[in-house]
C-alpha cells in the first residue's frame, strides 16, 4: 500500500519550521501515561497573553523565512550561468567533504584518547556514560580541526543519496556511514537527524509529491527508533534504570521530552517575558516546571535572555537572509549548492527549541557548503580557454573557421 504525499510545502524553511513546531505542541500535549518521562511535572496552563505572544513569535519567524524565500525567488540563479557549478553527482565534491570530515573525526579521536584511555572509554560506552567522551573533548576546547568532523553531514548525506539513487553500496559510502557512526557517538544523535533530514531533501529536490510505501516506512521508522534507542542508552542508561523504566520506555520518554519540554519552556516564558528579556541567566527556572538537567530549553528563551526585546528584529533578519539563500542556492538546479540548502532546512526545523543559525556547528556547515562549490566552480573556468570565457570566440564560431571537406573549385 502506497500513499502519496505533498511535499513542496514542508521542503522549505518556512513550512518544516511550522511542520517542526507542531511536533513540538503535539509532543507537549502528549500523556505520560503515569510512566514516561516529559522532562517536567506541571504542564504549563494555556492563557490568551502567553499564547498570542508566542503565537506572534512563530507567525514572525514563518513570515520572515517566506519572505527571504519569495525575494530568493526573484534573484533567481536560474538567469546565471551554471555549466561551471559541480553537480549533486560530483565526485569532486563528495571526496573533499569526505576527506575533511575524515580528518576532523580522526582528529577529534586523537584528543579524547590523548586525554583517555581507550579500555575507559570503552567503559563509559558500555556503562551508558558516553557523554563523558563528549565532556573530555570540549575540556579547553578551541575550534580547529576538530570542528571539521561536522562536515560528516555533507558526506553521509552524500553516501546515502549515491546508495539510494545508484542502489550500490561503495566502499567510499560504507567509510561515511562510519564516521558518521563514529561522530554520532562522541558528538550528537541530533547530527543522525541532520544527515537524514538532508539525503531525503537531496532524493526528493524537484519533485512536488512523493509515493510512500506504508510498509517500508515502518520498517524505517523501527530502524531508526532502535538506533536512537541504542544511541540513548549509551549516554543515558542510568539516568533511566533509577526511574525504572525499560528500554522502550526510556526511549519514548527521551523523544517525548526532546519535543515537548522546550514548548512547556516558551509557553510559560511568554507569560513573564519582561523578567526573561532581563538577561538574568535561566531565570525562566524560577517559575517554570523543568528538570534542571536539560539545558536547550526554546529559542524564544535563549535569545530574549541574549538580546532582549531585541531578539525579535534579530530573529526577523535572520530568518529572511536564511529564507533567502536557500531559495537562490536551491535555484541553481541539482547542484552541491543544495548542500547548504540541506543545513539551512534543518536549522530553520530546530529554531522551535534552538537558534542553530549562530552556532559554530551550523557556521561550518553554511560556510564549509558554500565555499567548497564554489571552489570547484571557479577551478572549472579556469579549465575554459580564456578567449572562449570572454566570448571572443565560442567553439560553434571556431568550428565554422575549418576548410570545408569538398570545397567549390575556384572560378576563373
Amino acid at each position: 500500500m502506497k500513499l502519496e504525499i505533498n511535499i513542496k510545502g514542508v521542503a522549505r524553511p518556512s513550512g518544516i519550521m511550522v511542520f517542526a513546531s507542531a511536533l513540538s505542541l503535539c509532543a507537549w500535549l502528549f500523556p505520560d501515561f503515569g510512566v514516561l518521562r516529559k522532562g517536567f511535572s506541571v504542564p504549563e496552563g494555556l492563557d490568551l497573553v502567553s499564547v498570542f505572544i508566542l503565537f506572534s513569535w512563530y507567525l514572525l519567524i514563518f513570515a520572515s523565512l517566506a519572505i527571504g524565500q519569495r525575494l530568493g525567488s526573484f534573484f533567481s540563479a536560474r538567469r546565471l550561468e551554471k555549466k561551471n557549478i559541480p553537480s549533486l553527482d560530483s565526485l569532486g565534491v563528495y571526496w573533499t567533504f569526505t576527506i575533511l570530515g575524515a580528518i576532523g573525526t580522526v582528529s577529534t579521536f586523537f584528543r579524547i584518547f590523548n586525554t583517555l584511555p581507550f579500555v575507559q572509554a570503552v567503559l563509559y560506552i558500555y556503562l551508558g556514560q558516553a557523554n563523558r567522551l563528549k565532556n573530555t573533548l570540549y575540556e579547553d576546547y578551541r575550534a580547529g580541526l576538530f570542528s571539521l568532523r561536522y562536515l560528516v553531514l555533507y558526506s553521509a548525506s552524500l553516501a546515502i543519496y549515491r546508495i539510494v539513487k545508484f542502489r550500490k553500496l561503495s566502499f567510499l559510502s560504507i567509510v561515511n556511514i562510519l564516521l558518521l557512526a563514529a561522530t554520532v557517538l562522541i558528538s550528537s544523535r541530533l547530527l543522525l537527524i541532520a544527515t537524514l533530514l538532508i539525503s531525503v531533501f537531496l532524493l526528493t529536490y524537484g519533485r512536488r509529491s512523493i509515493k510512500i510505501d506504508l510498509v517500508r516506512l515502518g520498517v524505517t521508522a523501527l530502524v531508526l527508533f532502535a538506533i536512537l534507542s541504542i544511541l540513548n542508552s549509551s549516554r543515558n542508561s542510568n539516568f533511566y534504570a533509577r526511574r525504572n523504566l525499560s528500554f522502550t520506555q526510556a526511549s519514548i520518554s527521551e523523544i517525548v521530552t526532546y519535543l515537548g519540554a522546550p514548548f512547556q519552556v516558551a509557553l510559560g516564558a511568554a507569560r513573564a517575558t519582561d523578567e526573561v528579556a532581563a538577561g538574568k541567566p535561566d531565570s525562566y527556572r524560577e517559575f517554570i516546571d523543568v528538570e534542571e538537567s536539560l539545558t536547550t530549553n526554546s529559542a524564544f528563551v535563549q535569545l530574549h535572555e541574549q538580546m532582549g526585546y531585541f531578539s525579535w528584529l534579530y530573529i526577523s533578519a535572520v530568518c529572511c537572509v536564511m529564507g533567502f539563500m536557500f531559495t537562490w542556492l536551491s535555484s541553481f538546479g541539482k547542484t552541491a549548492f543544495l548542500l547548504p540548502c540541506g543545513a539551512i532546512l534543518y536549522g530553520s526545523a530546530e529554531l522551535w527549541r534552538l537558534d542553530l543559525f549562530q552556532q559554530g556547528i551550523f557556521i561550518v556547515w553554511f560556510f564549509m557548503g558554500i565555499a567548497v562549490p564554489t571552489v570547484f566552480a571557479i577551478l572549472g573556468k579556469r579549465s575554459v580557454p580564456a578567449r572562449l570565457r570572454s566570448g571572443g570566440l565560442r567553439p560553434s564560431a571556431a568550428q565554422s573557421t575549418l576548410p570545408a571537406r569538398n570545397p567549390p573549385e575556384p572560378q576563373a
